[in-house]
């Protein structure tokens, strides 16, 4: 993955966390990351197809999902995700996964996103390709942004 779609990338995920949540972001230097990559206690996973082909997993804690249902929903303090959470968290994948893929179009690529998939548990996923993360600090809370790319 080139450098300016990683930017992209950053530039997406900051865009929906600051514009949309109101939430103040922080962006850690992006890594290379070998097998396994490990999820988080929650994590979200959209792809991007096209000319650009890519996965985004976006691992958070409980607490960090929980916060931003919570800004979606207006404000309110979850406490326990129910359905409407859920389908929730799944949006925020999509605002992500659509705001990545704008700003890879904004260099000139055709691309679009997958339906996201919502993972509950620690997982690692392994991949013939390898990864990129990126970590943002959200206010007290992280998202780690995991892209595995190929063109």
């Amino acid at each position: 993955m080139q450098a300016n779609q990683i930017n992209a990338i950053l530039n997406g995920t900051r865009n929906v966390l600051e514009n949309h949540l109101g939430v103040n972001v922080e962006s850690g230097k992006p890594a290379l990351q070998s097998n396994p990559v490990f999820s988080g206690q929650v994590s979200v996973i959209v792809g991007m197809t096209g000319n650009v082909n890519a996965e985004l997993i976006l691992g958070m804690s409980q607490r960090t999902t929980r916060m931003i249902i919570g800004k979606m929903f207006g404000g309110m303090e979850i406490q326990e995700i129910d359905d409407m959470g859920w389908s929730a968290f799944s949006e925020f994948g999509n605002w992500v996964g659509a705001s990545c893929c704008t700003e890879i179009m904004n260099l000139g690529y055709d691309v679009n996103i997958t339906p996201p998939i919502i993972n509950e548990g620690e997982t690692k996923f392994h991949s013939v390709h390898k990864f990129i993360s990126i970590p943002f600090k959200v206010e007290e809370n992280e998202i780690i942004v995991h892209v595995s790319a190929q063109e």
